[in-house]
């Protein structure tokens, strides 16, 4: 979930106390001291890291005690304390920041959906013949194309990847979609073999993944928060732990470059910069001072060098064109678009360039302060959404609401047509709660009408639930929660008839373990399939089943070398379930990962080969010795398509369909009722950039879109789809321009 708060801070009076020896310098004045001439030269450097955070102003970050090892930066090194981002949200900004101009980007949608057919950097570095790399953490592998990993991302509820592209921006250039642009965007662990090894390039583009660049990451990590008045004792102390923790691994990665070999050898710099701030100030042919201005808000600039300026605070307007001119000048490359603008947009000379070269330092890695976030159990207003548009046989039902912010369903699963469960998630706004907390929903209807039933919030702070079952009226919910380390933890709710409570289940992953589907064939034949993440960070399946006494772990296999994961799962009996999902290879294509239990033991079974790109599957449903799949497949060329693929007389085949939506389409879920097969998801309109409900009815007549309701002005998601009942139930999320409303629709 992005969302936008205002953050205000007021330099503390420890940290002002540190930064005040710091030498001021402008646009009349040198890194050596006030009123001296700026350097003439333009820095030549040997090598350039570029380093990347999110979401934060200026003031939330520079004086913050959560953010020790910034400020100890900012200090020791220099600062740019009138630098701003170009645009808002981010991708326009990484656009900006690579190709001198943000070429009408103004979404954060998949890269094919915003391509810009000119030459960025990258393209420069390219001609030039100067070495660089892309250090993506959480990228799988060299050559991945996909918009994000863990692949299963966006949807209802919301799936914050931990890698996304927009945060990287490469893609969105096509000259840049060529095997050997591709091949050199890879793991962020390459960077340490690299310093390790000497074998450094001449550009380093640095992107932390959404859990450690301040932007916060559900279902991965905790959200982002909002900053208190502008006072950091009453700092919102969800957002103080994201800072927390980014600080913690930005001065890890400083440290690191700073230790290598290479850093007291030639002139070297790091850049760390923030994307966007929290207005739309800006400057340097990005907006003015003027708050309804273009610009991307005030941010964060720090900039370390081997052997240039030492405690300097530049007060010169600069912005991502002006990091950009820098780098160009500093490996003598031409200008690109706004980055030519010489008379508005300056390279950052103070802070590369010293008259006197200085020492090369190594510098350390500074404690971080503990922040909890304490999340208390609001007891929420309920409410009913209002509309309740019909179309395509399909009518919307008032679906309930918890509080006036945010609310989601994601899956469906009932007994009977007076016993129909709905799960997913919510955000609290009572004054006593933690307003970035996303905490447990379950709506139930009982033949009449629908009402929000009460879920314990396990762990400190965030609890979803992505998946529900209900054999016999015993519904059983899964999902993940956050525990007191704040990692993610396998999360099972049950329904006793009376209320739910959380059920203890096996965690085997030390980094996490995520539940996103499950299915029963009775009360004590459970199946809940997801993810598990290890101390080597690579992804693997999880299984587990409830034998009507306890849970337990199944081994299920893991093919791919860079990760494995099961989205959904469709139990028949004791001796056939299928689960579905993805994996992953040391190099893309990505293709579907299909496994079936036959009694026995978990097995791969073989996917249908997709023609072009990467794919996924996201759901899985059975009837009648049909099984049918659904998800997505992806490609920088024609974007991301929905995919069908259909288990009979015991081969897979992928299923032909009709155009549907744009060339960004998903979908997430499927059933099968009497003779017609149900699929729904959800496609960006290329018009208004929103997202559109996606329909699909398959039968003996081929596959055909289904004209459903979307009820909202902005974006409509259906994330879930089932059988109940003699009706077909797909539940989502639908926005009016301001916060997300549950959304249900079912077949008249």
């Amino acid at each position: 979930m992005n969302r936008v708060r205002p953050r205000l801070y007021l330099i503390g009076a420890a940290l002002l106390a540190a930064l005040a020896p710091i030498a001021l310098v402008g646009r009349s004045a040198s890194a050596s001291g006030p009123g001296a001439s700026p350097p003439s030269a333009s820095p030549r450097l040997d090598h350039v890291f570029v380093i990347v955070e999110e979401n934060h102003g200026f003031t939330d970050v520079i004086g913050n005690p959560a953010a020790p090892n910034l400020n100890a930066l900012a200090s020791q090194f220099g600062v740019a304390t009138q630098y701003f981002g170009v645009s808002h949200p981010s991708e326009p900004n990484y656009v900006g920041l690579l190709g001198g101009n943000t070429f009408g980007v103004s979404s954060d949608n998949a890269y094919w959906t915003q391509q810009v057919d000119q030459p960025s950097l990258i393209t420069q570095l390219d001609q030039a013949g100067i070495s660089w790399k892309a250090y993506l953490q959480a990228l799988p592998h060299a050559n991945f194309e996909d918009i994000c990993y863990p692949s299963k991302c966006n949807g209802s509820p919301d799936n914050d990847p931990l890698y996304v592209s927009k945060h990287d921006a490469i893609q969105n250039f096509t000259p840049s979609l060529n095997p050997a642009d591709w091949a050199r965007q890879v793991p962020i662990g390459q960077l340490q073999d690299d310093l390790a090894s000497g074998d450094v390039p001449a550009f380093n583009y640095v992107i932390p993944d959404e859990c450690h660049d301040m932007h916060g990451d559900p279902p991965y990590c905790i959200d982002g928060g909002n900053v208190d008045n502008g006072n950091p004792q009453a700092a919102d102390p969800q957002d103080q732990r994201l800072v927390t923790v980014g600080d913690a691994y930005l001065g890890q990665l400083v440290s690191s470059i700073t230790h290598a070999a290479f850093w007291s050898q030639g002139n070297n710099a790091i850049a760390v910069v923030f994307d966007e701030g929290d207005d739309n100030q800006g400057c340097c042919d990005a907006g003015t001072s003027d708050p309804n201005g273009t610009g991307g808000g005030q941010v964060a600039a720090v900039v370390v060098t081997s052997h240039g300026p030492r405690g300097v605070s530049d007060n010169t307007p600069y912005n991502h064109y002006s990091l950009l001119s820098t780098v160009q000048h500093a490996f003598g490359l031409g200008c690109l678009q706004f980055s030519c603008d010489t008379a508005n947009v300056e390279p950052m000379t103070p802070l590369f360039l010293s008259p006197k070269p200085s020492k090369a330092v190594a510098t350390d890695v500074l404690p971080e302060t503990d922040f909890p976030t304490p999340t208390p159990t609001p007891a929420e207003p309920a409410s009913l959404t209002s509309l309740t548009p019909s179309g395509g046989g399909w009518m919307v039902d008032p679906s309930p609401l918890l509080g006036t912010s945010d609310n989601s369903l994601g899956a469906v699963a009932g007994s009977g047509a007076n016993d129909v469960w709905a799960v997913g998630d919510y955000l609290p706004d009572t004054a006593t709660s933690n307003q970035d907390a996303t905490l447990p929903l379950a709506d139930h209807f009982d033949g009449t009408s629908w009402s929000a039933v009460p879920v314990p919030n396990v762990g400190p702070n965030f609890n979803v639930l992505f998946g529900v079952t209900d054999p016999a009226g015993q519904a059983i919910a899964v999902g993940v929660q956050l525990d007191s380390a704040f990692r993610d933890r396998a999360l099972v709710d049950a329904w006793n008839g009376s209320s739910w409570h959380a059920v203890a289940v096996p965690q085997p992953g030390s980094q996490r373990d995520i539940f996103f589907s499950v299915s029963a064939t009775s009360p004590s034949d459970v199946w809940a399939v997801g993810d598990q993440q290890g101390g080597d960070g690579v992804f693997e399946t999880l299984t587990e089943h409830w034998d009507g006494s306890h849970w337990s772990v199944v081994p299920s296999p893991d093919p791919g070398a860079a990760g494995n994961h099961l989205y959904g799962v469709s139990a028949l009996g004791p001796d056939d379930a299928w689960a579905v999902g993805q994996q992953l290879g040391a190099s893309g294509p990505d293709t579907p990962l299909i496994e079936h239990w036959d009694g026995t033991a978990w097995s791969v079974v073989a996917s249908p080969v997709v023609a072009d790109g990467s794919a996924f599957l996201h759901g899985v449903a059975a009837s009648d010795g049909t099984v049918w799949a659904v998800g997505e497949d992806d490609d920088p060329v024609n974007g991301g398509r929905p995919l069908v693929e259909e288990y009979h007389d015991g081969t897979w085949k992928t299923v032909s369909l009709p155009r549907a939506g744009s060339n960004w389409t998903s979908l997430w879920g499927v059933t099968a009722h009497d003779d017609a097969v149900w699929a729904v998801g959800t496609f960006v309109d290329p018009a208004s950039g929103n997202n559109e409900t996606l329909v699909l009815r398959g039968g003996d007549g081929g596959w055909h879109v289904v004209n459903a309701p979307n009820p909202g002005s902005g974006s409509n998601i259906l994330g879930g789809v089932a059988a109940v009942g003699g009706s077909v139930w797909a539940v989502g999320v639908y926005d009016t321009g301001g916060s997300n409303m549950t959304l249900i629709e079912h077949t008249s």
